[in-house]
């Protein structure tokens, strides 16, 4: 399966796939937004761990904030593939929050968090006002991305 890559006014990117939506937005140097939209099978191989590295090489540690409330699931390729990231990435990681209102996204985010080995790094919400409370601490003003 194929998608596409997409650079859209005011930095924001998209990896579009028939099943799938990742869009990246950074609303300040050293912070990253990433919403995540639909059923990721694993189409996209490494690059959405890819479209971070320009982050960490100029910002780290980051601190990323990912919402999956949308997201059905993901495939275990992929939940592996997150988990080998985290655990390869942590020293330039700050922070990572996660938003998610599914109870199985839910226990898929606990388990890339306990199986990285990132400890607290990795924080997972239900809920989401603490969620924007995070958000709003890392960057004032930041408003998340929408579909």
């Amino acid at each position: 399966m194929t998608f596409q890559r997409e650079e859209r006014e005011g930095g924001e990117v998209r990896l579009k796939s028939e099943r799938c939506t990742f869009i990246y937005w950074r609303p300040r140097p050293g912070v990253v937004v990433l919403r995540i939209v639909g059923e990721d099978r694993g189409e996209f191989g490494t690059t959405p761990m890819d479209e971070l590295r320009g982050d960490i090489s100029r910002y780290a540690p980051i601190e990323l904030f990912i919402e999956m409330e949308d997201s059905a699931e993901a495939r275990l390729p992929v939940q592996e593939a997150w988990t080998d990231w985290f655990n390869t990435h942590r020293s330039a990681l700050k922070s990572v929050s996660i938003l998610t209102r599914s109870k199985y996204m839910h226990f898929t985010a606990e388990m890339v968090k306990f199986f990285s080995r990132t400890g607290e790094l990795i924080r997972v919400y239900l809920e989401e006002a603490p969620f924007e409370e995070a958000l709003q601490r890392a960057a004032p003003s930041a408003r998340r991305p929408r579909t």
